[in-house]
């Protein structure tokens, strides 16, 4: 049973009646991520969408939060408190990839070069294109949505290697699966390494200058996953030298990235402002919308029937508990 559902991810109408037909007796207030009044919060006891940390101190009766991210960051601590923590992974199996593919077509065809010669009025060939076809694809953090990506690269042609944390089935279009301490010796073999990895310590800064060091002449490295897994510095570098042909970042190691920073000026790196997810915080594409509440949804119907839920976090990674 459910008293109050304080809702403050962004639902359509169709959703919002959903809801209501699925929670007949329990009192839901639909709102903004910080639209809420302290007593509505206090009255709280299962709360969906990624409320601020700081104002968890006062959700007083809250025994669920189901997070709308699939990352977790922030969140540990206040859940080892004796809430349950769940989120959002199975709703990006789609946008993420695809956003990581448009970056990696627009490097390997310098559509960022055309770009700019289009607004300066130039008709000029900007070098030969590299293809995804023939290529060695390395995706660190072969979850949910790391799986996606290589699902899409296999079906055009590329050798795929997947790296996770914990052990799973090795799916047919992944070529190889390993562990994360094999990552040194499979970096310089990757012609793109692709990164979809969460806020944790151990992703903090993992590809450092020496591993960014360690990647192949040419190589482009795609980070969707969190800024502060990479070394920016070290990154701008390799481009700069042009040891490294491009880089594609939807996350940077801090956001917004402040106008003056230096990353602004890198040759041959596209910056997209954290957008693959494909929401704000008081707005979403419809696409995500659907697919964000149906992984609530989902997990709604283990929480009423009492079953483990199939998104419950691990309090002691940030993981899901079950990976794909």
């Amino acid at each position: 049973m459910i008293k109050t559902l304080l809702v403050l991810f962004p639902l359509t109408d169709g959703s919002k009646a959903a809801l209501r037909a699925a929670l007949p007796d329990t009192e839901i207030i639909f709102t903004t991520h910080d639209g809420f009044t302290p007593d509505e919060l206090r009255r709280a006891d299962v709360i969906f969408g990624n409320i601020a940390v700081s104002a968890l101190d006062g959700a007083e009766n809250l025994r669920w939060l189901h997070l709308s991210s699939a990352g977790t960051d922030g969140y540990l601590p206040a859940a080892r408190r004796g809430i349950l923590l769940t989120n959002g992974t199975g709703a990006y199996d789609v946008v993420l990839p695809e956003h990581m593919l448009a970056l990696l077509f627009t490097l390997n065809m310098n559509m960022h070069a055309y770009h700019d010669d289009q607004r300066a009025h130039v008709w000029r060939r900007e070098g030969w294109s590299d293809y995804i076809c023939g290529s060695t694809c390395l995706m660190l953090g072969a979850g949910n949505i790391g799986l996606g990506f290589l699902r899409r690269v296999k079906a055009l042609g590329a050798y795929t290697i997947g790296v996770r944390r914990a052990g799973a089935a090795k799916p047919d279009y992944v070529d190889e699966m390993h562990g994360m301490g094999d990552i040194d010796a499979l970096l310089p073999r990757a012609d793109v390494v692709a990164m979809a990895l969460p806020g944790t310590p151990e992703t903090k800064n993992i590809m450092d200058s020496r591993r960014i060091g360690l990647m192949k002449d040419g190589a482009k490295l795609i980070n969707c996953g969190r800024g502060n897994a990479v070394d920016a510095q070290a990154l701008a570098e390799a481009l700069r030298s042009g040891r490294l042909s491009g880089a594609g970042i939807d996350v940077a190691y801090s956001e917004p990235l402040p106008a003056d920073s230096f990353l602004w000026d890198v040759p041959n790196l596209v910056i997209t402002p954290h957008v693959a997810g494909a929401w704000e915080p008081d707005s979403t594409s419809p696409f995500m919308g659907k697919t964000v509440f149906e992984v609530f949804m989902a997990n709604l119907d283990d929480y009423l029937a009492g079953r483990r839920m199939r998104n419950s976090v691990d309090l002691g990674t940030g993981y899901r508990v079950t990976q794909a």
